[in-house]
């Protein structure tokens, strides 16, 4: 092969691979999503939300909870639709560890404990709503106080 040929070869590979790669849309229409989980007033420290379809998707997605904040991004997003919003955190110190040299059953510490009430994850009522064109930033205001 002449260089010439090999150059223009190796031109459009790479001009398909671009395409190949740029294109991320899978036709569902996502939307990037973020926002805040605060608990009883302050910032959530850590947890984890997911956002679970209700009608008009198939599509769930979810994200880590660091300091209040949590942020999906666009290929990872929701779908215009209705989402129940789940959120859970396990309470510092809690949960057992298996330590070096030992075997299951012979686990330490103590069972894990949710931070966040029923309500907001096995129980949840909470939902959002993602539309085509709408804001995608969204505030979650936990209370663990029964009502």
């Amino acid at each position: 092969m002449s260089h010439g040929r090999s150059s223009v070869v190796v031109a459009v590979a790479c001009m398909l691979a671009g395409l190949v790669g740029c294109g991320s849309d899978d036709g569902l229409g996502r939307r990037a999503i973020s926002g805040t989980v605060n608990l009883d007033g302050k910032p959530l420290a850590d947890g984890s939300i997911t956002f679970e379809p209700v009608e008009k998707s198939t599509t769930s997605s979810g994200d880590m909870i660091v300091g209040g904040k949590y942020s999906i991004s666009k290929d990872q997003g929701l779908p215009p639709g209705k989402y129940r919003v789940v959120v859970n955190a396990i309470k510092p110190g809690t949960g057992m560890t298996l330590p070096e040299g030992k075997f299951p059953g012979e686990e330490v510490g103590t069972p894990q404990q949710e931070l966040i009430p029923a309500n907001w994850n096995t129980n949840s009522k909470n939902f959002i709503e993602v539309t085509e064109s709408g804001a995608t930033e969204f505030q979650h205001d936990i209370s663990s106080k029964r009502k």
